[in-house]
């Protein structure tokens, strides 16, 4: 169970609460604000003005509603009384027994549920179909029969309009029939925002977006403080592409309904979407505060400080994630923690991940050039060599610093004829860079022999690029100059055009052996 009952009741039972009966509770739960319901029951329970079994079991429902089964069972085997044997009794063990998977079971408690109240008590019909059909569909019929049972002994009751015209809906066909109980429960009672949530849910099911919004927006006109308004219309924002409007909506739930983390992971998700990973982050902390163990709130922490380049702590999000019993994986999982991994220097860590992101999306281009520099960047020249080909085979081509990263690995591994070929694609490409030339030049001193100064052209281009900022390529600009004055001064046999190429090697490098060495010829 996610939450310790003695907690939940210090923790619930201490806000100040208008509403303080049974049918509030009762109201929320029927009107989707199972946060608010909790408050209420907790609060009554506390108190001792109801029934301690009539709270547990509408605890019950209010837990299952907001998908913590755990917590559901405990309360719902909290209301069965051997020596009273109610009828809410009776359908607290028929749910349990359709949690359980057992349908004989829980059609054997509720038919006694029927015979106790004498098949007079709507309610019971109601909570028998309500059993049936959430928050999953178990057997549509049945719930149907029963919602029709509750309707035919109170055919006022809203909430049980409501639920048949949802019953109705799920069937073959049953748009019209669930419009007509949507309208007669919003004709019953013209206060009623959840029947214009339910037509706004029917038209967002029909792909009639703005007609689901106006729906919404007449709910919020009847009461500007239900949460799951907002929600619903955040969600109808987002499928009309309206983004622009889902993330105010969702902040406006969040803020009316704290307690439902399954809305807060949305919110944090949409702001990491959108790239605002600060609120992310600390949308998600929220989250973890009521609910420590949320994995998904560990993914969007680890993902976020990653893309704010805070290594440290998306490791530590990170490892929490993979720690937690509970996560459900996905293949962003794997790349993210590739990612991590690589920036931290854990190369092999990154290398496993990335083996088994691409095991399951081997199309992934973005994926492959990725994976091809972590093979680089530990040492694995081969295998990067053997990356980059594959990917240019399966997307066509490679990007210029996936040229640039497997012209490095063809001369890491001794093959510099090839390095030069691939660093000369990158030149091409990128004609102003100077390490193309660079490692064209160092390619070169590789090939063929020393004394032919093969690498010059490509050292001369390095000055000439990098010349306007000798400071910032100091230690290869010193070099180049070398090169180049050896040339000209043992080839050429220019030895003033050498000197100027050695004192400009002394002016950036004043500790310059060679160049020294170099200047004693004059």
């Amino acid at each position: 169970m996610r939450k310790v009952f003695s907690i939940v009741i210090l923790v619930l039972g201490a806000y100040a609460l208008s509403a303080q009966t049974l049918q509030d509770a009762q109201r929320e739960i029927d009107n989707e604000n199972y946060f608010k319901a909790k408050q209420v029951l907790f609060k009554l329970i506390k108190d001792g003005t109801v029934s301690k079994n009539d709270a547990a079991y509408y605890l019950g429902n209010a837990y299952l509603k907001s998908d913590d089964v755990d917590s559901a069972k405990v309360f719902y085997q909290m209301v069965f009384n051997p020596d009273t044997r109610t009828a809410l009794g009776y359908v607290a063990n028929g749910r349990l027994a359709l949690l359980g998977k057992d349908k004989v079971a829980a059609k054997q408690n509720f038919d006694r549920a029927l015979q106790t109240s004498k098949s007079k008590n709507a309610n019971i019909f109601y909570e028998i179909g309500d059993a049936y059909f959430r928050p999953a569909v178990i057997d549509l019929q049945a719930a149907i029969a029963n919602f029709e049972r509750a309707f035919e002994l109170d055919a006022k009751n809203t909430t049980i309009i409501l639920a048949l015209g949802d019953a109705y809906l799920e069937s073959a066909d049953g748009g019209g029939k669930a419009m007509n109980k949507y309208e007669a429960a919003s004709e019953s009672n013209g206060k009623l925002a959840m029947a214009w949530i339910k037509t706004g849910r029917l038209a967002v099911r029909a792909r009639i977006y703005e007609q689901a919004i106006t729906a919404f927006n007449k709910a919020l006109e009847i009461d500007q403080n239900y949460p799951i308004v907002y929600k619903e219309l955040a969600e109808a924002y987002y499928l009309s592409k309206q983004y622009d409007k889902v993330k105010p909506n969702f902040e406006k739930y969040i803020a009316l309904s704290p307690g439902d983390n399954q809305a807060r992971t949305t919110l944090a998700s949409l702001y990491f979407q959108s790239k605002e990973y600060d609120k992310a982050i600390e949308e998600s902390n929220k989250g973890l505060a009521n609910d420590a163990t949320n994995y998904i709130f560990q993914r969007i922490i680890a993902f976020s400080n990653f893309e704010l380049k805070r290594y440290k702590e998306a490791t530590e999000a990170s490892q929490k994630f993979w720690d937690n019993a509970n996560k459900k994986l996905k293949d962003i999982d794997y790349i993210y923690s590739a990612r991590i991994a690589a920036q931290t220097g854990d190369t092999t860590a990154a290398i496993n991940y990335f083996k088994t992101a691409l095991a399951n999306d081997s199309s992934n281009c973005d994926l492959l050039g990725e994976f091809g520099k972590v093979l680089f960047q530990a040492k694995h020249y081969n295998e990067a060599i053997a990356q980059y080909a594959f990917k240019k085979e399966k997307c066509g081509k490679l990007n210029s610093l996936e040229v640039f990263y497997l012209g490095r690995s063809y001369y890491h591994s001794g093959d510099s004829l090839m390095a030069d070929t691939t660093f000369a694609e990158f030149v091409t490409r990128n004609p102003t860079s100077p390490d193309g030339y660079l490692w064209r030049a160092n390619a070169h001193l590789k090939i063929g022999k020393l004394e032919d100064y093969g690498a010059v052209p490509f050292y001369q281009k390095y000055i000439e690029l990098t010349a306007n900022d000798p400071s910032k390529y100091k230690r290869n600009l010193t070099d180049a100059y070398l090169y180049v004055g050896l040339y000209y001064f043992d080839k050429m046999k220019d030895k003033e055009q050498a000197k100027s190429y050695f004192t400009k090697a002394l002016e950036l490098d004043p500790a310059s052996e060679q160049a020294t060495e170099m200047m004693k010829q004059y």
